[in-house]
């Protein structure tokens, strides 16, 4: 924010909270989501960034991370988003900014603080209606704690067909080059797999490239149980990040999006941003009829 000057403690955690320019959506996808998670982990090992948390929501994303300095937290943030927008520009033909210039960030010292924010960061998909609890949304990450399979069966090593090993492989060289996953390729790895499969290559993408500091996050708790019992039992608060409050539920934009799902932009939902006039006033016609989503949740979803 310009003129604006940061505050920065070194002992202390930051709260990140970056939203899309005009909290447009930007998370259509699973490959939109793995994107920016690989670019996200990738990013944090270059500037040995210590991450306690990371919540993708659909115009949005949280973090609480530690910085030796407000340089490095400045570089680390702008390299995510900017690296981001130009994937994602790229992918659809696409120009312009995708993220607000600014980014909020509010410093967390005292035990009790940050633990109210970690429970803030886990809990927005329950506080915006996507699920009951916390552990139950995969982009928050709160499962893989614990997992490097909590949303799939695990991989048996000796029993893993060949079409997933030659997958698990090229994860692995990206993470060994520590290399972001780039849409392109996420799509030849997804490709032609099934349910189970598509699961089992999702966990396997997140958990290795997992950035997150498990012990310092789990340092704050007695253990994983009681840290799920305490995030499951207080949403948390932050009051030192204007973020916009609308009461609405996001289970809308799920919605919206099975519609598009069964569009011609299935193979590619962002690729929705770049249609015409016409084939998007179209398309808000349709969304408006089969989800009576709101005019403005149309036009955050179809950028217009």
């Amino acid at each position: 924010m310009r003129g604006h000057k940061r505050k920065f403690f070194p002992e202390s955690f930051d709260h990140i909270f970056q939203h899309a320019l005009g909290y447009r959506v930007i998370f259509y996808s699973l490959e939109d989501r793995l994107v920016f998670y690989t670019i996200f982990a990738v990013a944090a090992w270059r500037y040995d960034v210590k991450v306690l948390t990371l919540a993708l929501m659909y115009n949005h994303f949280h973090t609480i991370i530690h910085c030796v300095s407000s340089k490095v937290r400045a570089l680390f943030i702008g390299t995510v988003t900017s690296t981001f927008a130009m994937a994602f520009n790229r992918d659809i033909g696409r120009k312009g900014a995708l993220f607000e210039k600014a980014y909020g960030n509010a410093p967390k010292s005292s035990e009790k603080k940050i633990r109210t924010c970690i429970a803030y960061n886990f809990n927005n998909s329950v506080e915006k209606g996507l699920f009951t609890r916390a552990e139950q949304d995969r982009w928050n990450f709160l499962a893989y704690v614990v997992s490097d399979h909590p949303f799939s069966k695990p991989l048996i090593p000796g029993r893993i067909p060949h079409r997933m090993q030659w997958r698990l492989k090229e994860v692995d060289a990206h993470v060994r080059d520590k290399a972001y996953m780039r849409y392109a390729t996420l799509r030849r790895l997804f490709k032609g797999l099934g349910g189970d499969e598509r699961e089992q290559l999702t966990d396997y993408i997140i958990s290795h490239f997992r950035p997150f500091d498990i012990p310092a996050l789990l340092n704050f708790y007695k253990d994983y149980p009681s840290m799920i019992l305490a995030v499951n039992s207080n949403t948390g608060s932050e009051y030192e990040i204007k973020e916009e409050y609308r009461p609405d539920s996001d289970c809308i934009y799920t919605q919206m999006l099975e519609v598009i799902d069964h569009s011609s932009f299935a193979d590619k939902p962002h690729a929705i941003l770049s249609a015409s006039i016409e084939k998007k006033t179209q398309i808000a016609f349709q969304l408006k009829k089969l989800t009576g989503a709101l005019d403005y949740q149309i036009a955050r979803l179809l950028h217009t």
